[in-house]
């Protein structure tokens, strides 16, 4: 049973990761979404990182995000100032046109505070973004992003943040 189990899962996490590339390349022809990840919580945990890389193909700004997990979804900065990290929520995150904009840990992300329940591994998490142009035009684009940690994430297990 136990083998039985873990491929349905494996099966189960290719598929997410095959049908999530061939969303952010079709997601909006305005926004590319890439590499996108949600950190996996604790029992217990409040809040969650999302990371990922977004490209505008014509000059904007991401000004809310909303998922159905959380009770808030904001757009943080994140800097050392000595040995202090200095965490700091932003109205808007500027996208340039053609210009990668990457939220990673230890930088810009998107904090997710209020979390309804764990967020496991492998569990998909739809997360909802609100991008204005510069005629004040909104779009939402709605993307579902695993929860893992890829091997690449700068620093990922090894951040503690405060609020």
């Amino acid at each position: 049973m136990k083998s039985y189990l873990s491929k349905k899962s494996y099966l189960a996490h290719a598929l997410v990761i095959i049908c999530m590339a061939g969303f952010a390349v079709l997601a909006h022809a305005e926004l590319k979404v890439s590499n996108a990840w949600v950190k996996p919580t604790v029992a217990g945990q409040p809040v969650a990182g999302a990371y990922m890389t977004l490209t505008a193909d014509k000059d904007s700004e991401l000004i809310e995000v909303l998922t159905p997990v959380a009770e808030k979804a904001e757009i943080h900065s994140m800097s050392m100032d000595g040995n202090i990290m200095r965490m700091k929520r932003l109205d808007r995150l500027p996208l340039k046109a053609g210009q990668v904009v990457a939220l990673k840990p230890g930088g810009f992300h998107i904090m997710l505070t209020g979390l309804n329940h764990q967020i496991k591994q492998g569990e998909v998490v739809p997360l909802s973004l609100v991008t204005r142009d510069a005629h004040g035009k909104k779009t939402t684009i709605t993307i579902k992003v695993v929860a893992a940690v890829p091997e690449t994430a700068e620093s990922a297990g090894h951040v503690h943040m405060h609020h």
